[in-house]
C-alpha cells in the first residue's frame, strides 16, 4: 500500500494536483494552480505509462508547471479580474449618467444646485443659471457631484 503512494505513482500526481488546486481557494494568487495543473498532467501521464521514472516525472512537472504558470497566468488573471488593469482610469460612467433626464430642485447659484435623478438627490455644478422646477441633462460627472445643462448632450 506504501509504494502505492510512492513519489513515481499516479495517485500520488492525481492527489498532489487536487490538493494543490484546492489550496489556490484558500490562498488565491494563481500560483498554486498551475502546479496543480502540472501534477495532474503528470499523473495522467503516468497512469498512461508514458512516464515511468521519478526523474523523468519530476523533470515533466517542473516545465509544465512553470511553462504553465508563465504562459497562462496573465490571460487567467485577466479573466478572473476582468480586463480593467485600474479601476481609476476606467469609463467612470458605468451607471449611465450622462444623457439622463434631471429635475432641478434648486436655483443654481454660483454655478452650483441640487437635482433629483433617479429619486435621489444629487449635487451639480453648471455654468448655466438653472431654475428650479426646470430640467436639464447630465453632461459629465465627478465622483458623486454631477455636472449638468439645459441643452441635451
Amino acid at each position: 500500500m506504501l509504494e502505492l503512494f510512492a513519489i513515481n505513482g499516479y495517485p500520488f500526481w492525481l492527489l498532489l494536483g487536487l490538493l494543490l488546486l484546492v489550496s489556490e481557494l484558500f490562498v488565491p494568487g494563481l500560483v498554486a494552480a498551475f502546479f496543480g495543473l502540472g501534477a495532474l498532467v503528470v499523473g495522467l501521464l503516468t497512469l498512461l505509462g508514458i512516464l515511468e521514472s521519478t526523474g523523468s516525472q519530476l523533470l515533466c512537472f517542473a516545465i509544465i508547471s512553470v511553462l504553465a504558470l508563465f504562459a497562462l497566468r496573465k490571460q487567467c488573471q485577466r479573466w478572473l479580474r476582468g480586463a480593467e488593469a485600474d479601476p481609476a482610469t476606467a469609463n467612470l460612467d458605468d451607471a449611465g449618467f450622462i444623457g439622463a433626464r434631471v429635475e432641478i430642485l434648486t436655483d443654481f447659484d454660483d454655478g452650483a444646485g441640487d437635482v433629483l435623478l433617479n429619486g435621489a438627490k444629487w449635487d451639480a455644478e453648471s455654468s448655466e443659471p438653472l431654475q428650479r422646477g426646470a430640467s436639464a441633462w447630465v453632461t459629465d460627472h465627478r465622483g458623486i457631484v454631477l455636472t449638468v445643462s439645459s441643452q441635451r448632450p
